[in-house]
């Protein structure tokens, strides 16, 4: 009898532990990164040399880094779990280099999605540096174009009315869903070009 009783309360106290674990609430902002720019590396290459450079890595530390200031559970990216959020938004990076004048351009743009799917609004962070493709020199340079990008598609993110009543839950009937879930059914496109699009 004692063990049954012993089984019933651990069980029990698991429970409680459990449910007042998620009663932390959604995050504000679910982060996606295509799958595609971890995989498919960019070109940039010069008259002399070339370098392939996967924007996925650098785009997720940037988005880290800019996020980060919504403070405690503010943001999540979407390759961690996430069970509900306010807002959802695909980040799509885009890196050129113009060999002529040797600058470096930087956009990422942000694809805002209510939580339930429906799109809300696209803003777009843009940013460039004057640079030489230089090996590994190339690659911190790189993070410092996306990072600017980054913080630019905040601070436009954070004037923007519609974003900013979403990630404050100031919309009546807001629903907040796990919406990583429908991030797996935004539209790719086949081949992307080395250019802005």
């Amino acid at each position: 009898m004692n063990k049954q009783l012993l089984i019933f309360l651990t069980i029990a106290m698991l429970c409680v532990i459990s449910l007042t674990a998620k009663a932390e609430g959604p995050v504000k902002l679910a982060v996606h990164i295509q799958q595609q720019d971890y995989d498919h590396p960019t070109r940039l290459w010069n008259f002399a040399e070339s370098l392939w450079v996967e924007q996925g890595p650098f785009v997720e530390a940037s988005a880290q880094k800019a996020f980060a200031q919504f403070g405690d559970h503010g943001y999540a990216m979407c390759n961690s779990k996430v069970e509900a959020a306010n807002l959802l938004v695909w980040l799509r990076p885009n890196l050129y280099f113009n060999p002529q004048v040797s600058t470096f351009y930087g956009k990422v743009q942000g694809y805002f999605y209510t939580a339930d799917g429906k799109p809300l609004v696209r803003i777009t962070g843009e940013s460039k540096s004057v640079g030489r493709l230089l090996g590994d020199q190339t690659k911190v340079q790189i993070a410092k174009l996306f990072d600017a990008a980054t913080q630019d598609l905040y601070q436009r993110m954070q004037s923007n009315s519609q974003v900013y009543d979403y990630l404050n839950g100031k919309v009546k009937g807001m629903v907040t869903l796990n919406p990583c879930a429908t991030a797996e059914f935004l539209p790719v496109s086949k081949f992307r070009f080395n250019a802005f699009q």
